[in-house]
């Protein structure tokens, strides 16, 4: 049976793999404190509403990983967050209506 102690630090290493996405001088600048403040807000979290509160953090994380670190990625090459879903909005209309 896992402990308390055990799905902490599971979930502590599965965000420490979540910051690969990241670029590495965010993650060399802030890695450390971010997984330190994730621990935190997951142990908080937990105690006070359960695997429910778990799962808000986790959805905190997964949009923060998908709004941070693509528009970081994307701002390394010089295109705005804001141009590169422009750009698949374009796309995805072109495909549809080519299968119209």
């Amino acid at each position: 049976m896992n402990s308390q102690p055990d799905k902490a630090r599971f979930s502590r290493r599965v965000y420490a793999l979540l910051l690969f996405v990241y670029p590495r001088h965010l993650r060399r600048q802030f890695g450390d404190e971010m997984t330190e403040v994730f621990a935190e807000h997951l142990r908080d979290a937990c105690q006070c509403d359960g695997w429910l509160g778990g799962f808000r953090v986790w959805s905190c994380v997964g949009m923060e990983v998908l709004g941070t670190a693509v528009s970081a990625h994307l701002q390394i090459v010089g295109i705005s967050f804001v141009s590169a879903l422009t750009a698949l909005l374009l796309l995805c209309g072109f495909f549809w209506a080519m299968h119209m």
